[in-house]
């Protein structure tokens, strides 16, 4: 994802000399990033465009200045990509922001299939390191709870390594979206106890499904889990 200053530039940079059409000098491109924002001497512009020369970025032609190589438009596209993305997270977490009943049956509605079928996927492909994770996980996360103790980080932890498991980068990712918010599983914690619903059982037995290699099994616990879920979430005034 997009994250720093420089990476910032570089993209205007480049959208700039793809846009141009024809060879930009220093100045030119200097201009331009005082038109987006950034404070920067000409000479620091020069600076940054022949290191972008030096990665293979842009090509410079004489005293004409710098076009965009294909190097240039490869970064240009991945770098449009990241953008779009974390605007796409952004503008997605900010719904997650809401606390309203709603919002979290919506959420429990877009995990569901998703998390059911990365409980079956884990079934199939979880190595033994993964399986020996999922059981620490579920061993403390016992302990825990006989302890009255929170739990909702170890709740977390164990769907984000059910999804590495299951060996699907996608699905990994979307669920690592969905439960990016660790107030969401604090959420649904304080509304198990509410409710008189407690759920560490419930992960033990999709573990057992998995350790057995039993794909059935672990979709159909997986289900009742986040009904379980969703009728306490339901419950709630």
């Amino acid at each position: 994802m997009m994250q720093t200053q420089d990476e910032n530039i570089i993209y205007d940079i480049l959208l700039f000399l793809k846009e141009n059409g024809s060879p930009a000098g220093a100045g030119s491109v200097q201009r331009h990033l005082d038109t987006k924002g950034y404070s920067m001497a000409e000479a620091t512009v020069g600076r940054l465009l022949r290191e972008m020369d030096f990665r293979g970025l842009t090509e410079k032609h004489g005293n004409q200045g710098r076009t965009l190589s294909e190097g240039g438009l490869k970064r240009l596209r991945e770098l449009e990509e990241w953008k779009w993305q974390d605007k796409w997270t952004e503008d997605f977490m900010d719904v997650l922001d809401s606390k309203e009943k709603g919002r979290l049956i919506e959420l429990l509605t877009a995990r569901r299939p998703v998390e059911i079928e990365v409980a079956k996927l884990a079934a199939e492909n979880a190595t033994k390191e993964d399986i020996d994770k999922l059981r620490h996980i579920v061993e403390e996360q016992e302990d825990l709870a006989r302890k009255g103790k929170s739990v909702s980080h170890l709740d977390t932890e164990f769907h984000l390594l059910l999804a590495k498991a299951s060996g699907n980068q996608i699905l990994e990712a979307i669920v690592g979206l969905l439960r990016k918010k660790q107030e969401d599983a604090n959420e649904f914690e304080v509304i198990r106890r509410k409710t008189g619903h407690i759920y560490n059982t419930e992960h033990r037995k999709i573990f057992e499904a998995i350790e057995q290699r039993d794909a059935d099994m672990a979709k159909l616990t997986m289900r009742r889990h986040l009904d379980n879920l969703m009728q306490s979430v339901e419950k709630t005034e």
